[in-house]
């Protein structure tokens, strides 16, 4: 009985915990404005070989800009409310479907899965380096 008791627990405490560190890397770095500076910074140094080649520069507007952060959000809500997974209830707010909290709580239990192989795989890799230094230790021993 307790099994199933503390089961949800840890899958709501493994969730929010991913909820939170996809919040902070968000907050710690934004990827947009570090790709977009790196791709005027390549932009930049091709402009420059090409004027020194001879090519002259020619101004074009492209039909469409691509899609904003902003938009890009909610193009992905829209996504998720198509899907199923949630609602828009008051002033804009998303809230959780079944259908939503069934995906969550199986992509969860895939996460903790995940980490715990990771766990595993790391322990035995740890056990190996101590098998192995503990070889080099005797061989050095008899030398």
């Amino acid at each position: 009985m307790s099994e199933t008791n503390d089961k949800p627990v840890e899958t709501d405490v493994l969730t929010t915990h991913l909820l939170n560190a996809k919040k902070k890397h968000d907050e710690d770095k934004n990827v947009e404005s570090e790709e977009v500076q790196h791709l005027e910074e390549g932009a930049d140094y091709l402009t420059t070989m090409l004027l020194q080649q001879g090519v002259k520069e020619t101004k074009t507007k492209s039909k469409k800009t691509p899609p904003k952060l902003d938009e890009l959000k909610k193009m992905f809500v829209q996504n998720l409310v198509k899907s199923g997974y949630v609602t828009l209830g008051e002033k804009g707010r998303t809230i959780l479907t079944d259908n939503g909290k069934k995906f969550l709580d199986t992509k969860t239990k895939n996460a903790a899965v995940k980490v715990e192989l990771a766990k595993l795989k790391n322990l035995e890799y740890r056990k190996s380096l101590e098998r192995q230094a503990k070889r080099n230790q005797k061989k050095r021993k008899r030398k």
